[in-house]
């Protein structure tokens, strides 16, 4: 009989199989399961050389995958000179000016000033005030240093009077065109706000920060994963590419792809990754810069595709929604992100675009928040099936706001899937749902209903935009009750088992590695987590103070408490 290299005992753990059936015990050699059961029949595989864990009657799960986030700009984030200005920190202009101030207190005049998190509608002069914040927020605190703050989804920037200056936009910079992204003038001039939105606009001030180098890249990978493990979480996505290179200091660009797999070859991760490629150049979305920078991406070999792989291509339909025509409550149903002057034509290229990447052989994931772009992606990947007829490709929508069961009915037939983020509607939906007729918001993020059509729901976190903490997410799927305390169509909560699946086995799926991890089973790798509290005996509502005591990645104790 093989002698296991790891076994854990005495444990309340669930499997995740098609069952969601319990164990007691696991063991494992070289970093795979190779049996489960009660923890008599698991003891059998132990001799001296074993690490044995009693776990104490302590509930064990699989390791959780993050379906969607941006990891090295995670990891960036999380280093010391990156500013958080995010709620509750930041709700007043003066919160946001102290925060610099401590910044500028402490870095040489000229440094660069980086940050990210403010939301306008948290802030109470802007929400008064009904705008975003402004270079005049800004400069009182800031003459002399260069300032670039990013709004909490990070498709929006303020930035100071200095920062325009050491970047060159003033009034004579030409205005940009529609799908490159906007700088906003002062009303009834040409002078800047410092306000700029979207990919092509924030180009024109990142391309004059110093990019990261290989090894500032690196740390923010290791400092990201070190980050991941306290919650539990053993494998996750980034997104990274060609189309990044020039967006936040490099932090989305192609260089870290190589860095990600040389790391995996010297065993120095500690979770999982699979990169979805930012192909459009300079961050536009059209035909012509995807196609493009695929034509151009260059990716390393991988090794083992269970540590690292890039298969899929992200493509952002819109930025903070391209609404339906029957929306009654906002008058600006915005647009998409690609090219087009009529919501037909924007539809047109949208769609040309996912068939042709669909053809390439690629599997495509798209950010898609308004209900606009669900309908038109959802339409693209069906013509992309039925033109290019080809196995299981699991295309999915990233997001998923205003997902209708419409859209999951055809979303289920044609096996489109899901990568959501509950923690993401625990944070915001207070303030989301204004945007929809009130019976249509308060039904937004109905997951349950959704799986029930036969979607394939992947949960995660779009770190570093929200928090890792992937149970206080579940906890909104079991109870739809927000971060305030407010609770909307508890009739269309998920189960527990459910909520737990969308953050281990169906982000599996999601990955095309469902046989090789997402559940505790024999013949999976063996990542694990261990919790301080029975999630399964608790209230609901106490979720997501639970702590993550352990993790276990590949066998390996990669985190304790």
């Amino acid at each position: 009989m093989k002698q296991a290299d790891l076994i854990l005992l005495n444990g309340k753990i669930a499997t995740v199989d098609e069952q969601f059936s319990f164990v007691e015990a696991v063991a494992v050699v070289d970093g795979w399961i190779i049996d489960t059961g009660t923890t008599e029949e698991i003891k059998k595989y132990s001799n001296n050389q074993t690490k044995v864990i009693d776990l104490e009657g302590k509930v064990m799960l699989p390791g959780v995958h993050d379906a969607h986030m941006h990891g090295v700009h995670t990891g960036l984030s999380l280093s010391t000179h990156f500013l958080d200005v995010s709620f509750p920190k930041v709700q007043s202009i003066a919160d946001l000016q102290a925060v610099i101030q401590a910044a500028v207190d402490q870095t040489p005049a000229g440094t660069w000033i980086m940050g990210m998190g403010w939301n306008e509608m948290l802030i109470k002069e802007c929400a008064a005030e009904n705008r975003t914040p402004k270079k005049w927020d800004l400069d009182p605190v800031s003459p002399d240093h260069p300032v670039v703050i990013n709004d909490y989804g990070a498709h929006r920037m303020v930035v100071n009077s200095k920062a325009l200056t050491v970047c060159g936009i003033t009034a004579e910079t030409p205005d940009l065109k529609l799908v490159e992204g906007q700088i906003e003038r002062i009303e009834g001039t040409r002078e800047p706000s410092g306000y700029l939105n979207e990919w092509g606009a924030q180009v024109l001030v990142w391309q004059h920060i110093p990019a990261l180098t290989d090894e500032e890249l690196e740390s923010c990978i290791l400092r990201m994963n070190s980050e991941l493990n306290k919650y539990g979480i053993t494998s996750h996505v980034d997104i990274l590419g060609i189309g990044g290179n020039q967006l936040f200091c490099g932090a989305w660009g192609e260089k870290s792809i190589a860095i990600y797999e040389r790391l995996a070859r010297e065993k120095k991760l500690t979770a999982r990754v699979s990169v979805n490629l930012l192909a459009g150049i300079d961050g536009i979305q059209s035909y012509q810069a995807i196609i493009e920078g695929l034509k151009q991406t260059k990716l390393p070999e991988f090794k083992d595709r269970n540590w690292v792989k890039a298969e899929t291509v992200k493509i952002f339909g819109d930025g903070g929604g391209w609404l339906r025509a029957d929306n009654q409550v906002v008058e600006d149903h915005s647009r998409s992100t690609f090219p087009g002057t009529t919501d037909e034509e924007q539809e047109a290229e949208i769609i040309k675009t996912i068939v042709e990447v669909h053809r390439q052989g690629w599997q495509l994931g798209i950010h898609a928040i308004g209900g606009r772009t669900i309908d038109t992606i959802i339409k693209g990947y069906i013509q992309a099936f039925q033109q290019y007829p080809r196995e299981c490709p699991r295309h999915f929508v990233i997001h998923g706001d205003d997902m209708t069961l419409e859209n999951a009915r055809d979303a289920g037939k044609f096996g489109i899937g899901m990568s959501v983020q509950s923690i993401a509607a625990y944070t915001i939906m207070d303030f989301m749902k204004m945007r929809f007729e009130p019976a249509r918001g308060e039904s937004l993020f109905s997951w349950r209903e959704y799986q029930e059509e036969g979607v394939n729901v992947a949960n995660g976190s779009d770190s570093n935009i929200f928090s890792l903490n992937w149970l206080q997410g579940v906890q909104f799927a079991v109870t739809r009750t927000t971060i305030n305390g407010n609770s909307y169509r508890p009739d269309l909560t998920s189960s527990l088992a459910d909520a737990i699946r969308m953050y281990t086995i169906n982000g599996a799926k999601q990955e095309h590695l469902e046989n090789v991890r997402g559940s505790i089973e024999i013949g999976k790798v063996a990542d694990f987590q261990v919790l301080d509290q029975d999630i399964f005996s608790i209230q609901p509502e106490k979720i997501g103070e639970t702590n993550v005591l352990m993790t276990i990645v590949d066998g390996t104790v990669v985190y304790e408490k």
